[in-house]
């Protein structure tokens, strides 16, 4: 008889994966992938009969050392909100790598929004020096995690500002995580908080005017819309002096049909997943702007999965179902 293993949030959240752990993980699978040691196809998906919905199917096999082999399925319906319902949902399938058979089945929102915080801070701390200043954008589920990534990576850290379109959120967040080593306050002004920062992260849902337009983002500072393009105005593209994306392809598409054709961009549009593979050395600050491009790749997602299912194993976390009688 074959089992596979159930671990719903509360079960992942009790294995104590740290931001360490995580962002060690997502640096081995940019670093294999990097080595041609992972297969990640580009995300495929349906759009149900709801504005700006979608659901993705992402698959990924990572070889070398601590092989991992899964899938993700995760789905998008901002307007779940207005019913008090989360606006994503996700869930994760971890494969032996060995003999391809599912061994795991997880709840994947919680390991989404650390890996995805997890993915800017491994490329924030590459080009940035020392910021004394973070902005985030939106402080839903992925600022939450994009604060504590960042003050990982970043104990130089003064000041964050903190923005959302309502201000009880922004209130109720920085209440929640101020303290007297960095303050966390709440900024009616968006203005302000592009223009002080020397990170930025945004986490939006679609919105009707980007709040980040041209000339407003500091200079010599890093740019990261974990949302890719719904923080920023088209005409902000040709701000940048250089861009990374850990799917070159896909992030070029979908430049391209944002600013259109004419308006691409001079600046180059580098790969993360070499940076990272060459660049373990303190970093340089930038020179000018830097857009980092987190596209969603399901490498990371997996990685961290599959040692999250090895600790479950480990700590007897979880519970079975029979998949198969032989």
């Amino acid at each position: 008889m074959a089992y596979i293993r159930l671990l719903g949030e509360a079960d992942l959240k009790s294995l104590g994966l740290t931001h360490n752990d995580v962002v060690s993980a997502v640096e081995h699978a940019y670093r294999q992938s990097a080595r041609g040691l992972a297969e990640v196809p580009t995300k495929i998906g349906v759009h149900p009969d709801h504005p700006n919905s979608f659901s993705h199917a992402m698959p990924a096999w990572v070889g070398g050392g601590d092989p991992a082999l899964g899938v993700k399925w995760i789905s998008y319906h901002p307007g779940n909100l207005e019913h008090k319902l989360p606006d994503s949902w996700g869930v994760i399938v971890v494969n032996d790598p060995e003999t391809g058979e599912p061994v795991c089945f997880m709840e994947g929102m919680y390991i989404t929004f650390l890996r995805t915080a997890a993915c800017a801070a491994v490329m924030a701390k590459r080009l940035a020096t020392q910021p004394e200043v973070l902005g985030l954008v939106g402080c839903g589920g992925l600022g939450k995690a994009s604060l504590a990534a960042m003050r990982h990576v970043f104990p130089s850290l003064k000041r964050v500002y903190v923005s959302s379109k309502k201000a009880e959120s922004r209130q109720a967040f920085c209440a929640e995580f101020d303290s007297d080593s960095c303050r966390v306050v709440p900024a009616d002004d968006v203005g302000r908080l592009l223009a002080e920062s020397d990170v930025v992260v945004t986490s939006l849902p679609p919105v009707d005017m980007p709040p980040v337009q041209p000339g407003m983002l500091k200079n010599n500072s890093v740019f990261i819309p974990l949302d890719i393009d719904f923080s920023w105005d088209p005409a902000v593209a040709g701000e940048f002096d250089t861009f990374y994306a850990d799917n070159v392809p896909y992030f070029r598409a979908l430049l391209e049909k944002k600013v259109g054709s004419p308006n691409m961009p001079d600046a180059a549009i580098l790969d993360t997943q070499d940076f990272v593979a060459g660049h373990d050395a303190p970093p340089h600050a930038p020179q000018g702007r830097v857009f980092v491009a987190v596209c969603g790749i399901a490498s990371v997602d997996i990685v961290i999965a599959t040692q999250a299912f090895h600790r479950a194993v480990r700590a007897n976390v979880g519970s079975f179902f029979e998949i198969r009688q032989s």
